[in-house]
């Protein structure tokens, strides 16, 4: 049912790509040739179907609350309504179905489905990309790319010393934990955002879920004691409890913050503005883990970010799952 409602809009937008592609044959960092990479990464000649990134994932569901009054703030319409239902997925980075729960790269996404209007949003638990440009996103996984059954470790090494973005971006891993729980996980959205204000003008901003059971990290021996498989259990077991809860905070833009950068960290106090609850009542299964979530389907009020990345990023989601088809 969601994958008919979908399709005819990840269709027309991977005709109009397939045409962009088409008049620039010789860029290799279009969208098309970005989606060969990740089928070179992760794709199975025997299961054409497969999906290629964030394989790994449940599924879950629950609501979207505006916060009372938030419509005084922005002129975002579906803020007016009391309860949204929501789907959300949570998934780990990369092509493999079977990746362990201890990695660090962690996403969620949701469709909340209003009345009035919707939205498609896609988190990561980091606050920065690795890659701040359509040319850098290609060579970040190509590095990545098999030969001979193994990845060139060496090669991993140069290019990550070589290109500055991979090297910040190494570095800020260093600095985040692994978190016991999706309920103990903060998602964000890299991307930069603008929102509607009452008077009319564009603010801009990024935003971040953050768990109301407060955010934790393993401890060495707590992680070391831990199998390969604990989010998807951790997470029925607390559900079934009480529902998992998230607040949507919108972190402001500073004025001399970078906007149409996700590699550029954002430093220093931001103002911040509680707009939303994500309630979250019940563990759903697997069977939204085919579905696409695509970050550009957004609500009156709300303006796409001005980056070289996101466009590529919904055009990259859209050809790889009409390949899947």
């Amino acid at each position: 049912m969601e994958i008919k409602k979908i399709l005819p809009k990840v269709c027309m937008i991977g005709a109009l790509t397939f045409s962009f592609s088409f008049a620039h044959a010789e860029d290799q960092y279009d969208a098309e040739h970005i989606a060969d990479i990740f089928y070179q990464l992760a794709g199975d000649k025997n299961d054409p179907h497969k999906k290629v990134n964030h394989t790994k994932g449940f599924c879950t569901a629950g609501e979207f609350i505006p916060v009372k009054g938030i419509t005084s703030k922005y002129d975002i319409p579906l803020l007016n309504e009391k309860s949204i239902p929501t789907e959300a997925r949570f998934s780990l980075g990369g092509g493999n179905p079977h990746e362990s729960d201890k990695s660090k790269s962690r996403g969620m996404a949701l469709k909340i489905e209003g009345q009035s209007d919707s939205w498609e949003i896609v988190g990561l638990n980091t606050e920065i990309n690795f890659a701040k440009n359509p040319e850098e996103f290609a060579k970040f996984f190509q590095a990545r790319i098999p030969k001979d059954g193994k990845v060139d470790v060496e090669n991993l090494k140069k290019v990550t010393n070589e290109i500055l973005s991979f090297k910040n971006y190494e570095k800020y891993l260093s600095t985040i934990g692994v978190t016991p729980s999706v309920s103990n996980t903060t998602y964000n959205s890299v991307h930069t955002f603008y929102f509607k204000g009452k008077d009319g003008k564009l603010v801009p901003a990024r935003f971040k879920f953050v768990p109301t059971a407060g955010n934790k990290n393993l401890s060495k021996k707590e992680l070391e004691k831990l199998g390969d498989d604990f989010l998807e259990d951790d997470f029925k077991a607390k559900v079934a409890k009480k529902p998992i809860e998230y607040k949507m905070m919108l972190v402001l833009a500073n004025k001399n913050d970078v906007t149409n950068d996700t590699t550029a960290l954002w430093k220093g106090k931001h103002k911040e503005v509680w707009i939303a609850t994500l309630r979250l009542k019940e563990y759903t299964g697997r069977d939204c883990n085919p579905e696409v979530f695509m970050p550009n389907m957004l609500p009156k009020g709300v303006e796409p970010p001005k980056d070289p990345l996101f466009d590529l990023r919904n055009d990259v989601y859209s050809i790889t799952f009409g390949r899947r088809q």
